[in-house]
């Protein structure tokens, strides 16, 4: 390409500007756009602070590329001296706002800068806090629609909190303060906990995936409990604590977790997932030992609930016992005197209806004599017949109800024999008895058995044997 028709006629030499004076020239056309005041919408990348206190970053604005890309449109470097930045951190924590680091999106106040060595720059004078705010509880509230909205909102929260905890798994930073507080509770109560650490770092660039990854270990550990805990800090070290991934795997922990994030005044999204909250990680750690100190205590109560009612019921068993016992001498002593009583009874009504028996027979055959005498002497063979049948109809009918009597008779008389032979005595009957001391009581037994004495009330007759 030929450039010589582009350049001014005349002197070469005369037109070539140097670097400063190409500077002067830049900054005399933007001169207008320098001495204004600008407002800018961006989102803070590269960030470094110097040592002398400065912050440099890059301005950028950058476009969707997908769920997990962006693409950078346009890009400005800028500069927050170090006394501006002093302020502005301030500002930021007084206000519990995140502190100025990459990826924050923040309407930013300043004036354009040109400088011959180091170029262009935008000079922060300071921030949009209203912005900065408002921006802030917009990403938290959508936080909040998109946690509900999967349903996922209160599952830590709804879980059932446990009564006794004695396997606890303890997230947060494997060194620090924090860590001491929560355990010097535990240690001091003298109750042995099971405590695993699981370390974490809780801010700084790594914190996300850190936490993310150490609440998946604790979570699926089998403990008893999940414990979550961090110091106090500015809001910029607190804000992990409200990223969606943070939050989410708190909502999303199949163990209950309790958390205690700062200070009591510091307010965090985790705190509204977690199953339970606290202002201080000392208060997890007495909440902790409280609840085993009830459940002793309960159990102590039950233990001596259960030994009162023990106690009442074997009282109650004793005296139940008492009366059964009472009760039974009683019935006891009522059979055996009606034994006694029907003994006596069964034998006069035998008695009474053998002679009953007896004399009705004896009128019976008197009068069946009587015919038989007054009949005609052609009768008395056919009589005779006649009265021999009945007779022995009478004769059996007579053996089968003495038959009867005496098998009753038989049964009762053994079974007086049987529960009280000295009653017998008293009453004034004889007990006989073998020459060994044994009674005898049926008459089949003195075919095998020598009578060798008879037994009365008053005293004791031997028997001789005699030769017949």
């Amino acid at each position: 390409m030929d450039l010589s028709a582009s350049l001014p006629s005349g002197d070469i030499e005369s037109n070539v500007l140097s670097v400063s004076e190409f500077w002067r020239e830049i900054h005399e056309a933007l001169s207008p756009l320098m001495a204004d005041v600008h407002r800018v919408r961006c989102t803070v990348s590269s960030s470094k602070r110097s040592q002398a206190g400065h912050i440099f970053f890059d301005m950028v604005e950058a476009e969707e590329m997908g769920h997990t890309s962006k693409s950078v449109t346009a890009k400005i470097a800028a500069v927050i001296w170090r006394d501006q930045a002093t302020v502005i951190q301030r500002e930021l924590a007084q206000r519990s706002l995140s502190s100025f680091k990459d990826d924050l999106e923040v309407v930013v106040v300043g004036k354009l800068n040109l400088h011959p060595l180091y170029g262009m720059r935008f000079q922060v004078l300071g921030l949009d806090y209203d912005v900065l705010r408002r921006d802030e509880l917009i990403r938290l509230e959508e936080i909040r629609r998109i946690l509900r909205s999967e349903g996922i909102w209160d599952a830590n929260r709804s879980l059932k909190s446990p009564y006794l905890c004695r396997e606890v798994a303890l997230v947060t930073s494997a060194s620090g303060v924090v860590k001491k507080d929560f355990l010097n509770p535990l240690v001091e109560s003298g109750i042995r906990f099971t405590l695993k650490l699981y370390p974490t770092s809780v801010s700084g660039p790594y914190a996300v995936d850190d936490l993310v990854q150490a609440l998946a270990q604790a979570g699926s550990g089998g403990h008893d409990l999940v414990v979550l805990i961090r110091g106090g800090g500015s809001a910029g070290e607190l804000s992990v604590f409200n990223e969606e991934r943070v939050v989410r795997a708190v909502a999303t922990c199949e163990t209950p977790i309790w958390c205690a994030i700062g200070h009591s005044t510091d307010s965090v999204l985790v705190n509204e997932v977690a199953n339970r909250y606290f202002d201080v990680p000392q208060s997890v750690a007495k909440e902790l030992v409280e609840s085993v100190l009830e459940f002793l205590a309960s159990v102590s109560l039950l233990a001596e609930r259960i030994m009162r009612v023990a106690s009442n019921a074997l009282g109650r068993e004793e005296e139940f016992l008492g009366r059964v016992k009472m009760a039974s001498t009683m019935a006891l002593d009522s059979v055996r005197h009606r034994m006694r009583l029907s003994f006596t009874d069964v034998t006069r009504g035998v008695a009474d209806a053998l002679s009953g028996v007896v004399r009705r027979e004896q009128e019976e055959l008197l009068r069946t004599a009587r015919a038989i005498l007054g009949e005609s002497a052609r009768q008395v063979n056919f009589e005779e017949m006649d009265l021999s049948r009945r007779y022995s109809t009478l004769a059996y009918s007579f053996r089968q109800t003495l038959d009867s009597e005496q098998g009753l008779l038989k049964v009762l008389t053994s079974q007086v024999e049987q529960s009280d032979p000295e009653e017998a005595l008293r009453r004034g009957f004889a007990v006989v008895g073998d020459d060994q001391d044994r009674w005898i009581r049926t008459a089949m037994q003195t075919r095998t058995t020598k009578v060798a004495k008879i037994l009365f009330a008053d005293g004791v007759v031997s028997v001789r044997e005699c030769e017949e």
